[in-house]
C-alpha cells in the first residue's frame, strides 16, 4: 500500500477505536471495497494499527495503570486477569473461524459479511441497563472476557460488546466504559503479540507513519470520542454501517 492509503486506515482507526462500531471491520470493509485489497491483508493492517491506539489507551488511563501495578487495586487487577484468560476462550475459535472464512470467500463476501456483523453490533447496542447492581466479582469477568472474545470477528465491536455485556449486568454506563477500555489494553497486546507470531506483519516506514497517525488522533480524540459514546447510542451508525457494506459487497458481486 502506498503512504496515502496507509495514512488515512491510520486516520480512520484513531477515530474509530474509541466508539462501537467494530474499528477491525471498519479498517477491513474500507481496505477492501476502495483500495482493494484482499481480506487476508486487510485483517494484517487491521490488527497493526491497533498498536498505534493502544499507545493512545496507556497514555490516558496512565494513572488506572498505575495503580494496577503498584497493586493499590487488587481487586480490579484480579478482575481484569480474569476477563483476558475467559476472552481465550471465546477469541481462539473465533478466530480459527476467521481464518476458515478468509480462505474460502472472497473479498465481496467478506464485506457482506462485515456488514452482517456490524448489524448485529448495532442490535446488541439496543439495550436497557438491567436492575442488577454491577460487582467486581469473577462471574462477571467471566462474563465480560467471554463476550470480548466475539470481538475477534470483525464486525462485532469491541467496545460495544462488552459494555452491553457490563450494562447488562448492572454496571452504570460511566463504570462500564471504563472497564471495558482497561480490559482493552492487555487484550490488544496479548492478540497484536499472538497474531504476529502467527501472521508476520512487514513493519515498512509507511506502516509506522500510519500506526503514529493512529497514535497521535488516538491521544488527541480519545477523551471526546468516549464521551461522545457513553452519551449516544451508536446503534443507528453499526447498522447504516451494516447496510451499505451488503449493498458494496451485493453490487461488486452482481457485477462480477
Amino acid at each position: 500500500m502506498d503512504l496515502f492509503q496507509m495514512l488515512v486506515l491510520g486516520a480512520l482507526q484513531g477515530v474509530f477505536e474509541w466508539l462501537p462500531v467494530s474499528s477491525k471491520g471498519q479498517i477491513m470493509a474500507l481496505a477492501m471495497s476502495f483500495f482493494k485489497l484482499n481480506a487476508e491483508t486487510s485483517l494484517r493492517y487491521a490488527v497493526m494499527l491497533h498498536l498505534g491506539t493502544l499507545l493512545s489507551a496507556v497514555f490516558y488511563f496512565r494513572t488506572e495503570l498505575k495503580e494496577l501495578f503498584l497493586l493499590k487495586n487488587r481487586p480490579l487487577l484480579k478482575f481484569l486477569a480474569i476477563a483476558v484468560f475467559a476472552t481465550g476462550i471465546t477469541a481462539v475459535p473465533c478466530y480459527m473461524l476467521l481464518k476458515i472464512l478468509i480462505i474460502n470467500y472472497n473479498a465481496s463476501s467478506f464485506i457482506f459479511l462485515i456488514g452482517f456483523l456490524l448489524i448485529i453490533t448495532g442490535f446488541l447496542q439496543l439495550k436497557k441497563q438491567s436492575k442488577l447492581k454491577g460487582s467486581i466479582s469473577t462471574q462477571n469477568a467471566i462474563i465480560l472476557g467471554l463476550a470480548q472474545g466475539f470481538s475477534a470477528l470483525p464486525g462485532i465491536s469491541r467496545s460495544g460488546i462488552t459494555t452491553s455485556a457490563l450494562l447488562l449486568r448492572g454496571f452504570q454506563p460511566e463504570q462500564a466504559f471504563r472497564l471495558s477500555f482497561l480490559l482493552s489494553i492487555p487484550s490488544i497486546l496479548i492478540a497484536v503479540v499472538a497474531f504476529s507470531v502467527l501472521e508476520p506483519v512487514a513493519f515498512d516506514l509507511n506502516a509506522i507513519f500510519a500506526m503514529l497517525i493512529a497514535f497521535a488522533l488516538g491521544l488527541l480524540l480519545i477523551d471526546i470520542l468516549i464521551k461522545a459514546a457513553r452519551k449516544i447510542n451508536f446503534s443507528i451508525f453499526c447498522i447504516a454501517f451494516g447496510i451499505i457494506y451488503m449493498a458494496i459487497a451485493m453490487l461488486e458481486l452482481i457485477g462480477s
